[in-house]
């Protein structure tokens, strides 16, 4: 006899392993830049590693590049069709994102707290400018 599955569960869509390493991919992105935030806003102490996170930060800026292949949208992804119909544009938002990831990592190596706050406000504006056009909202 097979066992009783909840309407809940026989709705949930198997999310593909590519949509799934994407996703973890962004939310390294995410909790990289938030504790970026949190170093820079002297909410914890940890000043020392500025630069580990944003040598992260700036390593998976160039991983976001190849997360995104023909066919990995769909209903288990937040990705919208846009980014595969307007390549061009997605891609300048990454650029635009490896970019400022990069000039956040040289402002580090300065120790220059205003230019590192200035360069993740930067970081921060790439990625708003990424998912307003190619994000759908969350459920």
């Amino acid at each position: 006899m097979a066992p009783i599955q909840s309407v809940a569960q026989e709705q949930e869509e198997e999310v593909p392993p590519a949509i799934e390493y994407r996703q973890s991919v962004m939310s390294a992105i995410a909790a990289n830049r938030a504790l970026l935030n949190a170093v820079i806003d002297d909410e914890v102490p940890y000043r020392n590693h500025l630069l580990a996170h944003a040598v992260s930060l700036n390593r998976l800026a160039v991983l976001a590049a190849d997360i995104f292949p023909a066919g990995s949208g769909g209903d288990a992804s937040r990705a919208k069709d846009e980014i595969w119909e307007d390549v061009e544009e997605f891609k300048a938002g990454l650029t635009a994102f490896q970019d400022a990831s990069s000039e956040l990592l040289e402002s580090v190596y300065t120790g220059d707290l205003t230019a590192i706050q200035d360069a993740v406000g930067s970081v921060g504006s790439t990625c708003g400018g990424c998912h307003r056009p190619f994000r759908k909202p969350a459920n």
